[in-house]
């Protein structure tokens, strides 16, 4: 009898587990298929709701028939979803496309479309990326992350943050040589942008390969944890009204660049660098933390002129990153903004989401609705749309990184005597992963 119910509770306890098993597995299934099911038909619900459709009229009848796009497959990759459409004859896929911003909002995923080219059946792709965009995210050498398919010292890249295919960069000197722009209201990232940006210009270039010239309108709170003298910095300054002639040294470098262009008969700094190596000039970064500081008629003046210089500028090499708290007409007018291809939107209200996106109703609105509880979560337009999280990086964690990027403060005497002051000495890295400074000489214009 003991020897039976042993036996007997063995089988029963063997049973249950395959039971709960099996059970287990179809359940998933079944769970997983209704998703896919679901996802589809709110994709559909989208565009019913926003008439992404052809309309026809029957011939005799008072009535007209909606053709919607068709779907013609659905494909797991991953824990993704693909979804495969037929476009109906007489609706674009230009007018289609700006639909998914709207779908993505709806199954709260990150959407991408592509054009099918060479397919029969489908026209275009919706992929629907599953992976959840996280709250926070910290620094992780963010900085020795290449782009796909790119060299970091092929162009001047800086990173921007995380989205769910990965990590969004921007060249400052590609081809369409961007400006960008960042706005948001307080305390929603845009200060960690600001940080990361820095360091990861550190980390990653030269001095004979960048240069940055800062205006900290925070009275100098922003970017004083890169230390007291970065290397990368020329100049810093913490007035408003200092901006004027910042910007007017710009201007009178632009001219210089274009007139030693025109000499060597070269479009661009990109062609003089690569016909001219020997005489190589490095590109400027020009970062402007809090703008909003100089509204007002008194900055007027102040404010055509960078309208002016930032439409001058990208052939020659400089690049201008803006930082704005409150984001307005009058601040930033539509010739600037034409200047800055490139914008990170944090979260905003109306009309600050207005000026930085445009006034398509799904963009603005985009920005208007991310969670304010999440700090670093931003909309980053440039080619196109994307929902990020920029990496955490600490004031601390800024101050440890850029101790062994810095110039030395006190004088250095050569063998001979001389005494170097800081600003005639050129320090370079002797590795791009390396800490050690040598000091090289004068750096002296070519």
């Amino acid at each position: 009898m003991v020897m039976t119910s042993k036996s007997t509770n063995a089988d029963l306890i063997g049973f249950t587990s395959n039971f709960i098993v099996i059970t287990g597995r179809f359940l998933i299934r079944n769970l997983w298929s209704n998703k896919i099911r679901d996802d589809a038909k709110r994709i559909m619900l989208v565009w019913k709701r926003t008439n992404m459709c052809v309309e026809t009229l029957e011939r005799g009848k008072e009535y007209t028939t909606k053709e919607y796009p068709k779907l013609v497959s659905k494909i797991k990759q991953g824990h993704n979803m693909l979804y495969k459409y037929r476009i109906p004859t007489g609706l674009s896929f230009d007018k289609l496309s700006q639909s998914v911003r709207v779908i993505e909002f709806d199954l709260k995923s990150e959407v991408l479309v592509k054009i099918l080219e060479n397919e029969k059946k489908a026209h275009f792709s919706l992929k629907v990326l599953s992976g959840k965009l996280l709250d926070l995210i910290k620094y992780s050498n963010e900085a020795e992350i290449s782009p796909e398919g790119k060299k970091l010292e092929k162009g001047l890249w800086i990173p921007i943050g995380w989205s769910r295919r990965g990590l969004e960069q921007l060249d400052l000197s590609s081809s369409n040589s961007p400006h960008l722009m960042i706005g948001g209201s307080t305390g929603s990232g845009k200060s960690i942008l600001g940080r990361l940006i820095m360091v990861c210009l550190h980390l990653r270039y030269t001095r004979d390969e960048c240069r940055l010239w800062l205006c900290d309108l925070k009275h100098g709170n922003g970017t004083s944890m890169i230390g007291d003298y970065p290397l990368l910095v020329d100049r810093t300054i913490s007035k408003p009204e200092d901006i004027f002639n910042l910007l007017s040294d710009a201007s009178v470098e632009i001219g210089k660049r274009y007139t030693l262009f025109r000499k060597y008969k070269c479009d661009d700094l990109e062609a003089f660098n690569k016909t001219f190596p020997d005489k190589k000039l490095p590109r400027i970064v020009i970062y402007i933390d809090e703008m909003s500081k100089i509204e007002g008629r008194e900055f007027r003046e102040t404010r055509e002129l960078m309208t002016k210089v930032t439409g001058e500028s990208r052939g020659a090499g400089i690049h201008f990153i803006i930082s704005l708290f409150r984001p307005i007409a009058s601040t930033v007018s539509g010739t600037m903004k034409n200047n800055f291809s490139a914008v990170v939107a944090f979260r905003c209200n109306p009309t600050s989401a207005r000026v930085l996106l445009g006034e398509d109703k799904e963009d603005y609105e985009s920005a208007m609705s991310i969670d304010k509880d999440v700090e670093g979560r931003a909309l980053f337009k440039f080619k196109d749309e994307v929902l990020i999280q920029v990496p955490f990086i600490d004031n601390k964690m800024v101050k440890d990184i850029m101790k062994d990027y810095q110039k030395p403060p006190d004088p250095i005497y050569t063998p001979m005597g001389h005494e170097i002051i800081k600003e005639d000495v050129h320090i370079v890295l002797s590795t791009k992963k390396s800490n050690t400074l040598y000091i090289v000489g004068k750096n002296e214009e070519k």
